[in-house]
C-alpha cells in the first residue's frame, strides 16, 4: 500500500497546511499535499496516533473505523524508523480492533487507509489508567492544547509527533494564570523525522494551576498530544486548530468537576458564549466572557443544577477549547467538535472493561429521532434509538462483548461523544461524522 514515489520524494520540504475549514493532510510517506477534498474533521487517507500505552500493568486497543470498506495499514515508528506495520480491513458494519498491537512502550503510529479515508481512536486502560481518544487527522496552522496543570504531585507532558520524512521545528507559547510565559526551553525546538519530542512541561512551568499550550511550526509539521498524569490516572487529548464554536456533548457527568479551559493566539481579545444543553431542554442561563488577545479563560461548569449537560461554546474570533474533568480519583479531558453532522461514527466505547456510556446533543431548533447500533470486528449488534429533543442531550449506555464502537445517525444535526468510568478512573472521548 505505500507508496514507491516515496523513495524519490524522502527529501521534499514539508508544506504546512493553511488554517482552512478542511485543511490538507501529508501523505506522511512522500510528504506531499494529498487531495484536499478527502479531509474533513477527524477522517483522512493518513491519520496520525501520538499516543498509546502498553507495558506488565497497562494496555492500549487501537479502534479503526470507516465510512465505506477500506483496507489499513498501521505504521508503529520507533528509533526514527517504521518498525512494525499491522494491516486489515474495515468496513461500515465491522470496525477493526486492534488489542495491545505493542506490548511495551508509548510509541506513535500512523495509519494509512487505501481506498477512502477514516478514523482510529486509541483507549488505553489498566493500574491507575483509563484515557484515549480520536487520533490526528488533519494539520492546522497552529495547535491548541489547552487544559494542563502543573501543581504539586501532577505530571504534564507534550509529545510531538513527527511522522514526515523531513526534521521539524517548532516554538511553544505557554499560557498560565500568570500571563504568556516564554523561554529558551520553549523556542527553537527540533523534532527529528519519524520521531517523538518528549517535553516534561511540569520540570519546565512547575507550580501552575492552569497551563496551555500553543504549538507554533516554524518548519514541517508535528502531531502534538497532552498527556496529564495526576497519580491516580492519566488524561489525554489531542491538540486542535482554532474554530469559532465548539461542541462538547460531554461537558458534566455525575460526580465530577468540569471546567471549560478556553485559548486565543491572536493579539485581539475573543468575547465568547457558552450555552448549556441538559436532559429536560430547560433554558439554562448561558456563560459569557473575555479570552485575553493572547490568553485562556477558565469557565468552571459546576454551578448548574444538573450535572448532565452538553455545551456549545461560540466566540467572535478563532479560539482553541477543551473540558477536564476531575472526581476524587479521576482526571479525564476530551477536545470539542467543530462540527455537527446527521451521522457519526464513535471509535472506543465499549473497547475498554468499564461501563462505556454516549451523550447525543441536539443544540438546533428541531426534535430529532437518533439510531444507533454497535459496532464489533465481526459485524453489527442489535440496533437500538431515541428521541433527542431540540435544545437537550440525551444518555445512550454501550453494551455488549467485543464491541469497538457505534454508529449513530439522526434525522437532522446533531454531535456525540463518549465516557467510561472504572476503578477510580475515567476517560472522555470524542466522535468523527461521516457521510450517510
Amino acid at each position: 500500500m505505500r507508496r514507491l514515489l516515496a523513495l524519490l520524494l524522502a527529501g521534499c520540504v514539508i508544506v504546512v497546511a493553511a488554517r482552512l475549514p478542511a485543511p490538507p493532510v501529508l501523505d506522511p510517506m512522500t510528504d506531499t499535499i494529498f487531495d484536499v477534498e478527502e479531509a474533513a474533521f477527524g477522517s483522512s487517507r493518513f491519520v496520525h496516533c501520538p499516543w498509546a500505552l502498553s507495558d506488565g500493568r497497562r494496555e492500549s486497543v487501537y479502534v479503526v473505523a470507516a465510512d465505506r470498506t477500506t483496507g489499513f495499514d498501521i505504521s508503529f515508528l520507533e528509533g526514527g524508523k517504521i518498525e512494525q506495520v499491522r494491516s486489515g480491513e474495515v468496513t461500515r458494519e465491522a470496525m477493526a480492533r486492534i488489542e495491545n498491537p505493542r506490548e511495551i512502550g508509548t510509541s506513535p503510529a500512523l495509519v494509512e487507509f487505501a481506498e477512502s479515508p477514516g478514523s482510529v481512536g486509541v483507549v488505553a486502560f489498566g493500574e491507575e489508567l483509563l484515557a484515549g481518544d480520536l487520533c490526528t487527522a488533519t494539520l492546522p496552522a497552529t495547535w491548541h492544547l489547552p487544559g494542563g496543570s502543573t501543581i504539586e504531585g501532577e505530571r504534564l507532558t507534550l509529545r510531538l509527533f513527527n511522522p514526515f520524512t523531513s526534521d521539524a521545528r517548532v516554538d511553544l507559547w505557554a499560557l498560565s494564570e500568570l500571563g504568556t510565559e516564554a523561554g529558551e526551553s520553549l523556542e527553537g525546538l527540533t523534532v527529528p523525522a519519524h520521531r517523538t519530542r518528549v517535553i516534561a512541561l511540569d520540570e519546565i512551568l512547575t507550580g501552575r494551576e492552569s497551563l496551555a499550550i500553543i504549538v507554533r511550526p516554524s518548519l514541517g509539521a508535528v502531531i502534538p498530544v497532552m498527556i496529564l498524569d495526576t497519580g491516580s490516572d492519566i488524561a489525554v487529548w489531542p491538540g486542535m486548530g482554532s474554530s469559532e464554536g465548539w461542541e462538547f456533548p460531554v461537558a458534566a457527568v455525575d460526580g465530577y468537576d468540569t471546567e471549560l479551559v478556553l485559548t486565543n493566539e491572536a493579539s485581539l481579545e475573543v468575547n465568547y458564549l457558552v450555552e448549556v444543553f441538559d436532559e429536560t431542554a430547560a433554558l439554562l442561563e448561558p456563560l459569557s466572557g473575555t479570552i485575553d488577545g493572547p490568553g485562556q479563560a477558565r469557565v468552571r461548569l459546576g454551578e448548574f443544577p444538573t450535572s448532565r449537560f452538553g455545551i456549545r461554546v461560540t466566540g467572535d474570533g478563532p479560539f482553541g477549547a477543551v473540558v477536564v474533568g476531575r472526581s476524587g480519583t479521576a482526571v479525564a479531558a476530551t477536545a470539542g467538535t467543530p462540527t455537527t453532522g446527521s451521522a457519526w461514527l464513535v471509535p472506543g466505547p465499549g473497547a475498554v472493561p468499564a461501563v462505556s456510556r454516549l451523550r447525543l446533543l441536539n443544540a438546533g431548533v428541531l426534535d430529532l429521532e437518533v439510531a444507533y447500533v454497535t459496532l464489533t470486528p465481526s459485524g453489527e449488534g442489535p440496533p437500538g434509538s431515541v428521541a433527542l429533543a431540540a435544545g437537550a442531550v440525551e444518555t445512550v449506555t454501550v453494551d455488549g462483548t467485543d464491541v469497538a464502537g457505534v454508529f449513530v445517525s439522526a434525522n437532522g444535526a446533531f454531535s456525540v461523544g463518549w465516557w467510561a468510568e472504572g476503578e477510580g478512573t475515567a476517560v472522555f472521548g470524542g466522535a468523527v461524522p461521516v457521510e450517510r
